[in-house]
């Protein structure tokens, strides 16, 4: 398997968790050309449960893997981790991530312009040494938004009613 055939089993993990009404976002840990775990979003903003596919993904391995083989793993997921999760992922010890979905492009779909944050020189300044690739299929990826809280809202109307809301928000200034 490759990157792409990775990125798209995180596709798959975030529609299935979308389609059972969370936030479609997906993640894997593979080591040497195999998956050790994978995990799906399972967030209840209602009952504050945090639950984000990664960290999901970073309690299945913490104390079940090799620092070794952590280490020598890479950790791929539906879309660029929050700062949460990459703190969760680097706690772990993976150093590397490859993302589906961009935050630029994640950014469409939010209330708020995407901000540049060199994320792994922050985490090299913390001694940490990660890289994280972005993109991959992500044209691909937008659409697993699709399936975001348990309903099917086709990507342009999800796109076009976040850019009005960015529009009223900067009115409202």
């Amino acid at each position: 398997m490759n990157n792409e055939d990775y990125i798209r089993k995180c596709y798959e993990l975030a529609v299935s968790a979308g389609k059972k009404g969370h936030e479609a976002f997906g993640a894997v840990l593979v080591h040497n050309g195999e998956i050790l775990e994978e995990a799906e979003n399972t967030a209840d903003f209602e009952r504050k449960i945090f639950g984000h596919a990664e960290f999901n993904l970073v309690h299945k391995c913490a104390n079940k893997y090799s620092d070794d083989v952590l280490a020598e793993s890479v950790l791929y997921t539906s879309c660029a981790p929050c700062e949460r999760c990459l703190g969760a992922i680097a706690s772990l010890g993976v150093h590397r991530v490859v993302c589906g979905v961009s935050y630029k492009e994640f950014c469409r779909l939010l209330p708020f312009d995407h901000k540049e944050l060199d994320r792994e020189g922050l985490l090299k300044q913390l001694g940490i040494d990660m890289t994280i690739t972005e993109s991959v299929l992500e044209d691909e990826g937008m659409h697993v938004f699709e399936w975001w809280g348990g309903e099917y809202h086709p990507l342009e109307e999800l796109i076009a009613e976040m850019d009005e809301v960015k529009r009223n928000s900067t009115k409202n200034d």
